[in-house]
């Protein structure tokens, strides 16, 4: 019997490890502003500092960089959006979603307010199913030699907006963009957040000329292969066009191609020797989402997923696959040029891992 009731203690306490700390207090504190600016009276200056003071609120708006202005900004839409005397301008502002944004992504908290309460509630009582759909959208693009659990990654539900970022080793996701995922994939947005907290790849030491060149690498690997767990799902008609980021990424990454190439061409020939930041500005986009979501879409769909995965730590094979898989495809998609991947090999032939 005492076998047994050590047994059973250690079975607990292993659970208990294993626990995800998941905050949805900025949430839930959202909604008892609105009630508030339903109810006719405006927030008290105390009361929004302390509301974006909020562990979550913080996190998000420290990755964001969102500055005092904006943050105003979108106090006084709030305001607009569920004030009973501003219905008539929201009324208006309504009418050009594209001009009024901003207004636009607040009124759909509003208009969608009874079923994200409903939701928040029913996520707040079972926790861990709602983190292990998390852990097992993840998994299906990390190798397994990285799977495993850290109790230390806190997620924080807010409704600021309608994405998710990675932040301080935690995961910060907007409320309504999870609700909306969710309805066609659980555990998408935050199983993509998740994997930027749990890939490690190898860091390699290049030459000078190179280094770029590296990075743009790691860029494409560290968003295209986590974007197959989410961003096939970001296309219509599953979410709003908003959200839609999956086809513009797509479109996008398609048209981005060629920069890719010339860059690489260019550094080969010594014609040009790119910055870390113009690599992030000029050659790719959105921290590598352009187009390594492209290339990974285009590497999945023609069999390669696999390899991929296996050897994502690996910054240099995500080129290398995606022109195998674009010479299989029946699209004809773009495909690197000879002398972009003859001198892709020879750098990686010449790099060193230091991990």
């Amino acid at each position: 019997m005492k076998k047994l009731f050590t047994l059973l203690l250690l079975a607990v306490s292993g659970y208990t490890a294993q626990a995800q700390f998941v905050d949805v207090a900025s949430a839930e504190r959202y909604f008892q502003l609105v009630d508030t600016l339903k109810s006719g009276k405006r927030l008290h200056d105390h009361t929004w500092q302390q509301f974006l003071a909020m562990e979550g609120n913080r996190q998000y708006i420290e990755n964001q960089n969102y500055k005092d202005a904006y943050l105003n900004t979108f106090r006084k839409t709030m305001e607009v959006v569920y004030l009973p005397e501003h219905d008539s301008l929201l009324q208006v502002r309504l009418q050009d979603n594209q001009a009024n944004y901003l207004t636009y992504s607040i009124h759909v908290y509003k208009a969608h307010e009874a079923e994200l309460r409903q939701y928040l509630a029913q996520l707040a009582a079972d926790k861990e199913s709602y983190v292990s759909t998390m852990y097992q959208s993840c998994y299906t693009v990390l190798p397994k030699r990285m799977q495993g659990r850290n109790k230390e990654t806190g997620v924080y539900l807010i409704a600021l907006g309608n994405d998710a970022v990675a932040q301080n080793g935690n995961m910060v996701l907007n409320l309504w963009a999870e609700y909306k995922f969710n309805q066609v994939m659980p555990g998408a947005v935050g199983g993509h957040e998740l994997h930027h907290l749990l890939f490690k790849p190898k860091r390699y030491e290049v030459a000078e000329k190179d280094k770029s060149l590296l990075l743009m690498l790691q860029l494409l690997t560290n968003e295209g292969v986590p974007d197959l767990i989410d961003k096939k799902y970001a296309v219509a008609p599953h979410v709003p066009g908003d959200m839609q980021w999956g086809t513009y990424l797509l479109d996008l990454g398609k048209q981005n191609l060629p920069r890719v190439d010339a860059a690489i061409r260019e550094t080969a020939s010594g014609e040009k020797q790119y910055s870390s930041k113009e690599i992030r500005n000029q050659v790719i986009g959105m921290s590598g989402h352009v187009p390594g979501f492209y290339m990974a879409d285009v590497i999945e769909r023609n069999g390669l997923k696999k390899k991929l995965v296996a050897g994502m730590d690996n910054p240099f094979q995500i080129i290398h696959l995606y022109n195998k898989a674009a010479k299989k495809d029946k699209s004809k998609p773009f495909i690197f040029s000879d002398e972009a991947i003859a001198y892709l090999k020879k750098v990686e032939d010449e790099a060193k891992i230091v991990n």
